[in-house]
């Protein structure tokens, strides 16, 4: 066993020495944003039980959409909505990919984002007897702009599998700054 912790310290440290200069030091930089932004679920029987705008909260990366390639991506969303006795709470956690398209050495880089996960719901609509929680699965498609690294926009729809006879498929719009940085 303290064979296999050594080798794994060695590794770890290989792995973390490697690419000393400043160009190979900032591809292993993450800058993470917190977003905020609002919901429009498309269902009329969904915006009719929680209405038709709901806020949102997020973590998602700002670094990887700074060259053409495709590259991983994650993003975390808080989502409540309560009217009357009626109440949602939806947190997707998904992952997937992005490229963004960037020109020369822009500050402005358009991209792209395809995502996929699970989500937690917590969905209470005592007129039609619903009183769950339960994981179920999201997927979304995104387009979004970054500015400087330091802020960006995002349009996306969301898919959600089916919560006890519910939608709660629907647009988001957000608009999200860097709020701390992470290396690997």
């Amino acid at each position: 066993m303290t064979a296999v912790v050594s080798w794994a310290c060695l590794v770890v440290s290989a792995a973390t020495a490697q690419g000393t200069n400043a160009q190979e030091r900032e591809r292993r930089t993450i800058l993470v944003g917190v977003d905020f932004g609002a919901f429009f679920p498309t269902d009329g029987d969904t915006q009719d039980a929680f209405g038709s705008t709901w806020l949102r909260f997020g973590l998602s990366p700002l670094s990887f959409q700074d060259d053409n390639r495709w590259k991983f991506t994650f993003d975390i969303a808080f989502l409540h909505r309560s009217v009357g006795l009626n109440g949602a709470t939806l947190i997707p956690a998904t992952f997937g990919v992005t490229r963004g398209f960037v020109d020369g050495e822009s500050a402005t880089i358009p991209y792209v984002a395809a995502r996929v996960g699970p989500y937690f719901g917590d969905v209470r609509i005592p007129s039609i007897a619903v009183d769950d929680q339960k994981i179920g699965f999201n997927a979304n498609a995104a387009v979004g702009v970054s500015f400087n690294r330091q802020f960006y926009i995002e349009a996306r729809y969301d898919v959600f599998s089916d919560f006890s006879g519910l939608d709660f498929n629907g647009f988001f719009f957000t608009a999200g700054f860097k709020l701390f940085q992470m290396r690997l």
